[in-house]
């Protein structure tokens, strides 16, 4: 972690965002936020209070996740997506005891799991996770029926839900989601109230007919947006904004270079700040040459190849700027040319990426 770089998180739009969504949701539909990657990169020991007031449940990815919000006194609902591997028998073990709820989608996962209930004398919860169309994890929908046979004669397991993933569902053409959800339906048991789930972000808020018993936003609760033409249809609040220092100002004279490769000639004598934030931080290096930063509100352009923990800015403009000043290299609004969204549009990539890189070696504060 680096102290000079600061994560600024907003609990408040977290909360909005939450309640936003939940004014999507059908009646009665549970809503359990995807916590996964330390909430996307935000800081999960922050904005777990504020998610475990306003939500039904999580979703994790890892054991560890799991746990770490069992140790903060959380007694409801958790969705473990990946469960222990077979050899992890302690920690698949202390999932059991912790009361986790695990994915199942094949005969030896759920052997794994039913031995380590047996060793601890309690029944495991179980979701099975069955593959619709995405190509992914999860049992083939035409080898479910089999495996929930299975299931049904085998001790020391409960089956409380089911659920898929879809491929596309930001795609405005919805066939392909609504042919997923079919095979998912289709394969259910008639006979068993199971909690069904399928819809992630885009599907809740597009997709009321795919809400079923619970859903399961991502990205939305920390205010972006992925698809952008799903961006009128919800009010969301960024929640993060990301700051570093200069820590060095330079005079380049006209015709002079900043960077590797030299990808950046001065066409005019420059004043350049150097502050400390790089691909190793998160910041991408195809944001070389493209993007901009904000120092006391005003735009400064990113000058030369962004190096490994540090990039060069143009404020030759700005001579009030001083060394020490903070760089918004991050904006919570999201409209801003450095909002996470217009970045991950410079990068070439999606904004999960740009929120997770950078949520590793920042200094996370939560400032309401």
């Amino acid at each position: 972690m680096k102290n000079y770089l600061t994560a600024s998180i907003s609990a408040s739009a977290v909360q909005h965002n939450l309640q936003e969504l939940r004014k999507k949701i059908n009646p009665g539909v549970q809503l359990c936020p995807v916590v996964k990657d330390n909430c996307y990169g935000h800081g999960l020991n922050l904005l777990y209070p504020t998610l475990a007031k306003h939500a039904d449940g999580f979703i994790v990815a890892s054991p560890s996740e799991a746990l770490e919000i069992r140790s903060y006194g959380y007694t409801g609902f958790i969705l473990c997506l990946l469960s222990a591997y077979f050899d992890e028998t302690d920690i698949q073990e202390e999932l059991i005891r912790q009361g986790v709820t695990q994915t199942v989608m094949s005969k030896a996962a759920l052997e794994t799991v039913a031995a380590a209930a047996k060793r601890c004398q309690k029944t495991a919860p179980i979701h099975l996770k069955i593959d619709s169309g995405m190509g992914r994890l999860g049992v083939a929908a035409a080898q479910a029926t089999n495996l929930f046979s299975l299931i049904e004669k085998t001790p020391h397991i409960q089956l409380t839900g089911a659920y898929t993933h879809f491929a596309s569902s930001d795609d405005p053409d919805t066939t392909y989601m609504h042919q997923q959800l079919n095979t998912f339906l289709d394969v259910l048991p008639k006979n068993n109230p199971l909690t069904r789930h399928a819809a992630n972000t885009s599907a809740l808020i597009h997709h009321p007919d795919t809400h079923l018993d619970l859903v399961r936003p991502g990205l939305s609760v920390y205010g972006c947006h992925y698809a952008e033409h799903l961006r009128s249809k919800i009010n969301l609040r960024p929640c993060m904004s990301v700051y570093a220092q200069i820590i060095a100002i330079k005079k380049m004279p006209s015709g002079s270079f900043s960077g590797y490769g030299r990808t950046h000639q001065y066409p005019r004598d420059s004043r350049v700040a150097v502050v400390p934030i790089g691909y190793g931080d998160g910041y991408f290096r195809s944001l070389s040459n493209q993007a901009v930063v904000h120092i006391h509100g005003k735009p400064a352009a990113v000058c030369g190849r962004v190096s490994m923990d540090q990039m060069t800015v143009d404020i030759t403009d700005h001579p009030q700027i001083n060394i020490g000043d903070p760089v918004e290299i991050i904006s919570a609004h999201a409209t801003a040319p450095n909002s996470v969204e217009n970045l991950a549009k410079l990068a070439h990539t999606i904004p999960y990426e740009i929120t997770c890189h950078m949520g590793r070696n920042l200094h996370h504060k939560l400032v309401d």
